[in-house]
């Protein structure tokens, strides 16, 4: 069985759907046409090292592709799931006399969240770490028979 662009969205809507409603993404379609996923979906599948042919539209024949990676892909799709929706928190710390509310509590948690997935992923896949490089020493002396 192929994986499918919605295979995909339904992992990421199953993990992260609730913090994407929370930040004004749609958090719940899961059909492979997800407005707010196919951003991430794309990203992912060219970091992984396949191509797209529209960064903005991922179709499922591209994500049937990376099949061997799909780990891979799915972790990367997450995390730029959970940047984008960091990024559409607008949630502010509010006081208006005895009621104070802690709205940006969301925000730092997925900031976490976002770390952590970072490691996993620097940990599993190599991703963020730094390329290893070699050189060459050369020592030019001359023997002396003494």
């Amino acid at each position: 069985m192929a994986v499918t662009r919605a295979n995909v969205e339904t992992v990421l809507v199953a993990r992260l759907g609730p913090l994407m409603t929370k930040a004004a993404q749609d958090g719940t379609t899961v059909d492979g046409t997800n407005a707010d996923l196919a951003d991430p979906i794309a990203w992912a599948l060219r970091v992984a090292g396949y191509t797209t042919a529209d960064v903005t539209d991922p179709t499922t024949a591209e994500v049937a592709a990376a099949e061997d990676d799909i780990d891979e892909v799915l972790a990367l799709s997450e995390l730029r799931t959970m940047e984008n929706t960091l990024g559409n928190l607008d949630d502010v710390d509010t006081a208006v006399g005895p009621r104070d509310e802690k709205l940006s509590q969301l925000a730092a948690q997925l900031a976490q969240m976002i770390k952590f997935k970072r490691v996993v992923l620097e940990l599993s896949y190599g991703y963020g770490a730094s390329a290893l490089t070699t050189g060459t020493l050369t020592y030019e002396f001359a023997e002396h028979d003494e």
